[in-house]
């Protein structure tokens, strides 16, 4: 879809006045699906690459790559100041499919004409360092068509002053050719407007490829919806209210177990893949990993209990007086880690900056399952208490009668003994 963005002379001209004061050539492509207009200028003994982006402010960043896949590329990414009056220029390598780290050796120097204007960023520039080699790459000079790449953000997103600052992924990407032998020649090549038809006259693009799903993350971040809103609460329903059949516990943990480790493999692909998550320092990481080893601890916990119950019953004695004591703690814990879920896929789904809608909706079904969960604990707890307070009392009832027969047949056998003659 080709979106028509006026562009204005005067940025154009003060461009093709830069590039014609260095009696140089311009090797240009224009992306027709995003409205895009790439320049390049590589004057000839000189270390200097001299650039022109004319983008549409539709998305929460551009990126135009120089390699044709993201191992070891150098990246200008460009989008929108803090202010959204002016334009942002990143300069970053990227060793894989992870977000592009900031390239600071790369030195830049925005010329006039760099802003932001009638809903377009405009990038007049000169790299005078860095940008012709980086660590596992090069510019190839002479090329007749040079491998490049080009993404683009989510179609939303706050602009920002800082050259760090943290991506979203891509929504589409695609690549192209460059001719740096155009590039690096001593003719000129007049550049034309972008988002107007004589764009059509430059070499093209391919096709957008779209791709704003990451699936890795969807995967993890429903497994643990269904975690968090059906299986927590289900085995802790179980493991309160069917003591007397721990087999179906053990059934019901062992399968929400399952779910979180599935849910944790691709968690843990997902934070090697951005800046922010690979230390993995960030709330969601740290707690999320603090439940699990939880888990796993309250996991063996539950199996050592049962381990010493039913050999105290192959005895033929009653279980060890700690052994109550620990299943308290086991029943308690387990209600914790659930609320630990709860709480954390809310720190995920902010961590994932998804919309305020989705997080409200979250926030509803949370809502929905404590408010019909918690009258069922309760009628369960109270069932519980009445049968403990029965059983105790049934208990007392036992030693009084046991104590009374007892008496009774001690009166009656010292009435009945015969009288003593000493």
């Amino acid at each position: 879809m080709k979106i028509s963005i006026p562009s204005p002379t005067w940025a154009l001209l003060c461009m093709s006045w830069h590039l014609a004061s260095l009696a140089s050539a311009t090797s240009t492509v224009y992306i027709k699906d995003s409205d895009t207009t790439f320049a390049l200028n590589l004057p000839k003994d000189s270390e200097h690459v001299n650039f022109y982006m004319a983008v549409p402010d539709l998305y929460q960043y551009v990126a135009i790559g120089f390699g044709g896949s993201m191992d070891n590329m150098f990246t200008f990414i460009v989008y929108p100041n803090s202010n959204r009056d002016g334009v942002t220029l990143s300069p970053r390598l990227s060793t894989g499919r992870t977000e592009p780290v900031f390239y600071p050796q790369a030195e830049i120097t925005l010329h006039d004409g760099t802003r932001l204007f009638n809903q377009t960023l405009f990038v007049n520039a000169t790299c005078t360092k860095g940008c012709r080699t980086w660590p596992g790459g090069e510019i190839q000079v002479p090329n007749p068509a040079q491998a490049m790449s080009f993404a683009l953000g989510p179609s939303y997103g706050a602009g920002s002053d800082d050259k760090e600052a943290l991506l979203r992924r891509h929504q589409g990407y695609g690549s192209f050719g460059l001719d740096m032998v155009q590039a690096s020649s001593t003719s000129f090549l007049e550049l034309p407007p972008a988002g107007t038809s004589s764009g059509a006259n430059l070499p093209k693009a391919d096709v957008i490829k779209q791709d704003g799903t990451d699936k890795g993350a969807t995967a993890h971040g429903v497994i643990f919806a269904i975690v968090a809103l059906l299986c927590a609460p289900f085995d802790v329903l179980v493991a309160g209210a069917l003591k007397k059949w721990p087999t179906l516990h053990m059934i019901s943990s062992t399968i929400y177990l399952a779910l979180v480790i599935g849910a944790l493999v691709p968690g843990i692909q997902i934070s090697r893949t951005y800046v922010m998550t690979q230390n993995f320092r960030t709330g969601h990481q740290i707690l999320g990993l603090f439940t699990i080893v939880l888990m796993f601890v309250m996991a063996f916990w539950g199996i050592f209990l049962v381990i010493v119950k039913k050999g105290a019953k192959k005895r033929g004695e009653a279980p060890p007086e700690k052994s109550a004591l620990l299943g308290k703690i086991h029943k308690y814990v387990g209600w914790l880690i659930w609320i630990l879920f709860l709480i954390n896929n809310g720190l995920g789904l902010k961590l994932a900056d998804a919309s305020r809608t989705f997080i409200l909706g979250y926030a509803v079904m949370v809502g929905a399952v404590i408010v019909i969960m918690m009258p069922i604990y309760f009628i369960i707890w109270r069932c519980t208490r009445a049968k403990k307070d029965k059983e105790e009392a049934q208990e007392l009832d036992n030693i009084y009668n046991h104590n009374y027969q007892n008496h009774h047949y001690e009166n009656y056998s010292n009435q009945n003994q015969p009288p003593s003659y000493r």
